[in-house]
């Protein structure tokens, strides 16, 4: 969702621990239309959930994957209608609910004096503060927004919304029992096809910093950490705190965990690690990736940066089900 200052294809995977998951397929405004590979939700904001959830239809390839409650989908919708629908609508309440209060949203920048890239950055604080100033703007923009659930594990789940206007990737996790945007990685809809002209390069080179990011931590490679991860990365490790029992957020960036892996403390023997890797979506010059191993759920928003991938934003967890002692 645009709101800096300045606002105005699929590859394959090579490696065998890589694959791409169908992301679950809806449609409330033309379901005789529905493409059986893909997910998308498109509605006015004055449509009902309840509506959009009746209209489900699972393809084959999704259904192994609709293990997804209706609660969690219902509230992964809200949070990202609440976040684009409001926003188009000028609707600072909206924003504000559907994005968690530690929110992190970037996007890539290139700035015309240099032609060097960067990441520019909105808060939650800041969000809604530019929304508010949007009205004339978006007065006469087509609000339809889409809105497509790639993954819900556990209480975190991976998503896009886009509409006329924005392209975003989202993070959410469900804290207090509430779903909320933590990180978002988005372009402006401005590209016709959203590019895709070198789309199996792109997802391999993807798919390579995604390895290097888990595998390396894993074989205490700070090197190849550090080649993957963007030099401002935002790590977002969904917690419950011991005493408490309360759901937490806790962040570190790229230094910390380039230390950390040169400290080993995040090693694994070779044997056990069960990576696998899944790119949902390559667009816009971004990618929406999730990878599980033995010991993590992770998802990662990756970005091209003066022609590069980079992990710009990680929202990640303990897997529940990891080996114990």
């Amino acid at each position: 969702m645009g709101m800096d200052n300045n606002t105005p294809g699929f590859g394959r995977l090579g490696g065998k621990d890589s694959r791409r998951r169908p992301p679950q397929a809806c449609s409330v405004k033309q379901p005789e239309s529905i493409k059986p590979e893909r997910a998308v939700i498109s509605m006015k904001r004055t449509m009902m959930l309840a509506a959009l959830l009746a209209a489900t239809a699972i393809s084959p390839a999704a259904a192994q994957e609709e293990t997804w409650s209706t609660a969690d989908k219902e509230g992964v919708i809200a949070a990202a209608m609440d976040y684009m629908d409001g926003a188009l609508n000028v609707d600072t309440e909206r924003v504000a609910r559907g994005v968690h209060e530690e929110l992190n949203k970037v996007m890539v920048r290139t700035l015309p004096q240099t032609g060097k890239q960067i990441l520019v950055y909105n808060t939650r604080t800041t969000l809604v503060e530019a929304v508010r100033g949007i009205a004339a703007r978006v007065a006469n923009v087509d609000k339809t927004v889409s809105v497509t659930i790639f993954d819900i594990d556990h209480d975190l789940a991976l998503a896009r919304a886009a509409g006329a206007l924005w392209y975003d990737y989202l993070q959410l996790a469900k804290i207090d029992g509430q779903w909320k945007i933590v990180n978002v990685l988005w372009a402006r809809n401005q590209l016709a096809n959203g590019g895709g002209q070198n789309a199996d390069a792109d997802a391999a080179a993807v798919e390579a910093v995604a390895l290097d990011y888990v595998d390396g931590a894993f074989s205490g490679d700070a090197g190849r950490v550090a080649r993957a991860a963007h030099p401002e990365l935002n790590s977002v490790q969904l917690r419950q705190h011991a005493e408490t029992g309360r759901q937490f957020l806790y962040k570190r960036g790229s230094g910390n965990l380039i230390e950390s892996t040169r400290a080993g403390m995040d090693q694994w023997p070779e044997g056990e690690r069960n990576i696998q890797v899944e790119i949902y979506d390559v667009s816009h010059d971004l990618a929406q990736v999730k990878v599980t191993s033995v010991a993590t759920i992770k998802y990662l928003q990756v970005a091209k940066v003066d022609g590069v991938w980079k992990i710009v934003n990680t929202l990640w967890r303990l897997d529940p089900n990891r080996p114990r002692g």
